[in-house]
């Protein structure tokens, strides 16, 4: 009786390495297979490390960069310096575009602040601008492209010439227009005239829902003509049933590449607009204001742009690589290639 006893016990006592054995070897396929990919996530987990910080107790209304999640976030802990921090030469004098060096890992910029203290600040605001946005998004753009692709019909042809009218205006003019407007709307946008990094990730994930919606609306056309789709219509399943438990499940993989790809999208017209109207966005530590101070001084003392460029170029690289890895990995067409 003890030794059939002991046989589950030992056979559960295996399962949990072999899991992780296993976990560890589709992992390192992966790296052997799309070493791109693998070079993507590996950015991405780095600049995402660059956000990280001490939580606090001290919950709200989500507020951008320090508050994401409802949350209060403590400073970075990759940073060495605060950000505002004015450096200073021996003689009182401030310590203005010095080259890398030991103490400052990329120099300081004109008013002798660290640049990689800011670098590391200035990666919180990106990315949660970017996954704000890209949810935002895939949320709207998503629902609207599988009833779109579903349906058809009158919805469908009504929807998409919205979606062209939306998609034919230029995208960072329509950006432009909406930070300009900046309607007031309570826990976005309730500061008055001022715009907040939250209402900017909403417009910015407003240009964006067009894109996610044609994408996605793609996707449900094929899927709906799958027998398995028939056969729930057979059981009696109600449309929204099919919808969210038959045809959701079936084109996640391509709305997780969509979301990938979308936030090095919006991290790029994130700084594009910081860099072109720095006066109608939250002021603070960002890449693109970090471009557009140094823009005058990149002939005479290119790091601190040098520095922000390489961050923006970095972050828009890691995600388009982990999408298409993504891609290829997740979709049966490609994997069995």
């Amino acid at each position: 009786m003890d030794e059939t006893q002991a046989i589950p016990a030992a056979t559960a006592a295996q399962a949990t390495p072999s899991r992780f054995g296993a976990l560890l070897r589709g992992v390192w396929k992966f790296i052997r297979t799309k070493p791109l990919g693998a070079f993507g996530f590996l950015l991405i987990f780095f600049l995402f490390a660059m956000t990280l910080g001490t939580p606090k107790a001290e919950f709200g209304a989500p507020s951008l960069p320090d508050r994401p999640f409802g949350f209060e976030l403590g400073s970075p802990w990759m940073q060495r310096y605060s950000p505002e921090t004015l450096f200073t030469t021996e003689s009182g004098l401030v310590s203005a575009y010095e080259s890398p060096s030991v103490e400052h890992w990329m120099g300081t910029d004109q008013s002798g602040r660290d640049t990689w203290s800011r670098i590391v600040n200035g990666a919180r605001r990106s990315l949660f601008v970017g996954v704000w946005a890209l949810v935002f998004a895939t949320l709207i753009g998503a629902g609207i492209g599988i009833v779109s692709g579903f349906w058809g019909g009158w919805f469908d042809l009504i929807s998409q010439r919205f979606m062209d009218a939306l998609q034919a205006f230029p995208a960072l003019i329509a950006l432009i227009l909406i930070i300009t407007i900046n309607p007031t709307i309570p826990y976005i946008n309730d500061e008055g005239d001022q715009v907040t990094l939250l209402m900017a990730a909403i417009a910015l994930g407003l240009v964006g829902i067009p894109s996610v919606q044609r994408i996605t609306r793609g996707v449900v056309l094929s899927v709906r003509e799958q027998q398995y789709i028939d056969a729930a219509r057979v059981i009696g399943a109600t449309d929204a049933r099919i919808m969210w438990g038959y045809v959701l499940p079936n084109i996640f993989s391509s709305i997780i590449v969509v979301f990938s790809t979308g936030i090095a999208v919006v991290i790029l017209a994130e700084a594009a607009l910081t860099f072109i109207i720095p006066d109608k966005l939250p002021q603070g530590v960002s890449w693109g204001f970090m471009l557009n101070d140094s823009y005058a001084s990149l002939g005479d003392a290119p790091w601190p742009g040098v520095f922000a460029a390489a961050a923006i170029s970095s972050a828009v690289l890691g995600f388009n690589l982990a999408g298409d890895a993504l891609r290829d990995v997740l979709d049966p067409r490609l994997r069995q290639r």
